[in-house]
């Protein structure tokens, strides 16, 4: 027996890791199911519902993040978004935002470089025309606009209507610009392209419904308030208390 005994002894440890290797697996697999056993992700329940996430008639309080923006960009008309997303069901408030973003960058841009293209592409035609005229006044003076947007604080939703077939979205700007006119010489006639004045403006966007051009344009810019800019990188298009 003692024979017996002693000829197992060099197997105990191996019999040992065996059954420790065992109890660890089994955690494992116990760990694994605890996460891999419950429902993640979207499932068929989970598509997206226009009216649930921008609320119904009369249901109109959104919570944040559920319109996909960043918590501090506060909507202050769900229902127009609502109104606009089941007319449109691939708008996304959030993609919106972005573009209009890029847009103000491009249409500062645009119009101090004289460019009338792209402004064709980004503006509705009665801002265009507001536009045009400005620059061409702009050319007969020799003058040139330099515009710098420091940073863009703020780009939100504000209200959203669809009128006559057309949806209407107002967007809060709120940012840090320098601008100022330089005459044919290079010299310094109004502003200064190194001082940074913070400014805020309200531009409306317009679409027809059910377009195929997919483009939103700018219809309409309110007056901006906050420091003054002499020279006026954004020309306006309607009077201080107009509503959109």
């Amino acid at each position: 027996m003692s024979a017996y005994k002693w000829s197992l002894r060099p197997y105990i440890p191996l019999m040992f890791e065996v059954v420790l290797y065992a109890a660890i697996a089994a955690v494992i697999c116990v760990a694994f199911y605890s996460v891999l056993g419950k429902s993640v992700g979207r499932g068929p329940d989970d598509a997206f519902k226009p009216d649930e996430a921008f609320g119904k008639p009369d249901a109109p309080t959104v919570r944040d993040g559920e319109l996909g923006l960043v918590a501090d960009e506060a909507i202050e008309d769900e229902i127009g978004l609502g109104a606009i997303a089941r007319a449109e069901p691939d708008f996304s408030p959030a993609r919106f935002i972005d573009g209009a973003k890029t847009a103000y960058a491009m249409i500062l841009e645009a119009f101090a470089s004289g460019d009338r293209d792209t402004l064709r592409d980004l503006l509705s035609d009665d801002v265009y025309d507001v536009y045009d005229a400005a620059i061409t006044d702009r050319d007969a003076q020799s003058l040139t606009q330099v515009t710098d947007l420091g940073r863009l604080r703020t780009g939100q939703i504000k209200s959203a209507r669809i009128e006559d077939g057309t949806a209407y979205i107002r967007v809060l700007y709120e940012a840090d610009i320098a601008s100022a006119l330089r005459d044919a010489e290079g010299e310094l006639v109004e502003g200064d392209p190194d001082t940074l004045a913070s400014i805020s403006e309200y531009w409306t966007f317009e679409r027809v419904i059910g377009s195929s051009d997919p483009a939103w344009r700018l219809s309409d810019v309110e007056p901006s308030e906050g420091d003054a800019l002499p020279a006026d990188p954004t020309p306006d298009t309607s009077t201080p208390d107009a509503e959109t």
